[in-house]
């Protein structure tokens, strides 16, 4: 689930009798560049476990770096639907070769579930000949494309080995243990959305009339309209009420009241987002360690709605091109950026070299991109009149100041800076590029390098945020 936790069935580690003598060993199977040894986990390391029909454990163990490449898979909040694809991976006797587990391939259709139900069915294409070749798929993640859906538990009886029960995501996502462990208390995130709503709201009583009118049940109070807003509402709603209030407001020459309409969406959208997947990127922002970060998307925009969320505040997204349709920005502090010495009136083109010079560069493996980024930092972050310092640690001093700023506006102002870098798929060039990375992390702590590792596919996310350019390109429009 993240670089030190491992999700299983809860009976795989605690079975009944359990000899506490013998302790819990993990082996990564694939981990080819690692030691093919067991990795022993203590009794302290099994940090959570589901009680009666929860059958689930997190356990505690570090992710080889060889796989920390791979983009985590997410515990979606949904309910599985009736006749769903599923598939997955994992190791059942049946696939036993050679007195070895090998991983088998399993896939097929899923079944839907009763709201009081513990778990749901999981039907398999290719059944095992007998019931005992399923043992050891047990802690096996049901995945429907890039989801997990839930976890096997258990092979029912008499029905020909063709069923397997599951523990649905959205259930352990609802154990606040669980939600704990894996860092999902959403309080903050969700009571700092509130106050950006009730700030925006504050300035336009129209679109607060329209919101009124528009939500179901009428909301009473600004309070209930926020709660309203911040509901589970499927996206489509979401961008449907925002465009339509924002086409009321242009309508009424109310350039504040469209304003507005944006900016609501820009702050509920990272507040709403994917907890399992905000909670992770917040984490694994700070350590110095995680000197690249897959995220599960394809698009800039979103990668700019997940670092907002990790940061509590509303999406920065930059404007788009005039006259574009259906463009997708990135977002504000998405660098590189305009300097403020910016060699042109607006520092755009500025903006753009350093851009194409700084890809250029980073995607042949250029061991000058360090050096080079590093100057990119100081003219983006540094006054000119502090950059010309010709003591012998002038530059030392220099990295700390802007480590230090960096920092400052993490801490002070929740804006945390973020350079997307586009991986080589030479492998000698992906090292040298990692590397570099690594670097750069150590010596700017709070900068965060991203990876977009991809998620339910670029046509999917941009049916679903296609909206948004709406919504953006309109306002934009009112803007001239």
């Amino acid at each position: 689930m993240t670089n030190d936790l491992i999700l299983t069935s809860r009976h795989v580690v605690q079975p009944e009798n359990r000899d506490d003598a013998k302790p819990i060993r993990i082996k990564w199977f694939y981990a080819k560049d690692e030691p093919s040894d067991w990795i022993s986990i203590g009794q302290d390391d099994l940090i959570w476990t589901g009680e009666k029909n929860l059958d689930a454990a997190l356990i505690r163990c570090q992710r080889p770096e060889s796989l920390r490449k791979f983009p985590f898979g997410r515990l979606t909040e949904r309910k599985p639907t009736d006749g769903e694809r599923w598939q997955s991976t994992g190791f059942a006797r049946a696939n036993k070769r050679d007195d070895v587990r090998e991983p088998g391939q399993f896939g097929g259709t899923l079944r839907t579930m009763a709201e009081g139900d513990s778990f749901f069915e999981v039907i398999e294409d290719a059944e095992p000949t007998a019931e005992d070749q399923w043992k050891g798929v047990s802690g096996m993640p049901v995945f429907v494309g890039s989801e997990i859906l839930g976890v096997v538990k258990h092979v029912p009886q008499n029905f020909s080995h063709k069923k397997l029960e599951a523990v649905p995501s959205w259930r352990l996502r609802q154990d606040e243990g669980f939600r704990k462990a894996l860092g999902l208390d959403e309080h903050e995130r969700l009571e700092s959305a509130r106050q950006l709503l009730h700030n925006l709201l504050e300035k336009s009583n129209e679109v607060v009339g329209d919101l009124t009118s528009a939500l179901p049940g009428n909301p009473s109070g600004l309070d209930q309209v926020i709660e309203q807003l911040l509901a589970h509402q499927p996206l489509e709603s979401l961008f449907h009420l925002a465009l339509s209030i924002q086409e009321k407001r242009r309508n009424k020459k109310d350039r504040n009241g469209e304003k507005v309409a944006r900016d609501l969406v820009l702050a509920i959208l990272p507040a709403i987002h994917d907890a399992v997947i905000v909670s992770d990127v917040r984490r694994r922002k700070s350590d110095a360690n995680e000197y690249l970060i897959a995220l599960p998307t394809e698009l800039r925009t979103l990668a700019e709605i997940i670092m907002a969320g990790t940061d509590r505040r509303a999406a920065r997204l930059r404007p788009p091109p005039p006259k574009a349709k259906g463009y997708f920005p990135a977002g504000e502090l998405n660098l590189p950026e305009p300097p403020e010495s910016g060699r042109d009136a607006d520092g755009k083109q500025f903006a753009k070299d350093w851009h194409t010079h700084l890809v250029d560069v980073f995607g042949k493996g250029d061991a000058d991109f360090h050096r080079e980024f590093r100057m990119y930092l100081k003219e983006r972050f540094i006054q000119s009149d502090m950059r010309s310092r010709s003591t012998g640690d002038a530059e030392e001093k220099l990295r700390q100041s802007i480590a230090g700023e960096l920092k400052y506006l993490v801490e002070t102002e929740r804006l945390t800076y973020y350079f997307i870098a586009e991986i080589s798929t030479n492998s000698e060039v992906a090292k040298q590029q990692e590397a570099m990375l690594a670097q750069l992390k150590t010596d700017f702590p709070s900068l965060v390098f991203l990876r977009l590792a991809g998620g339910k596919g670029l046509h999917v996310e941009r049916r679903r945020y296609r909206p948004l350019c709406d919504l953006l390109s309109e306002d934009s429009e009112s803007n001239r």
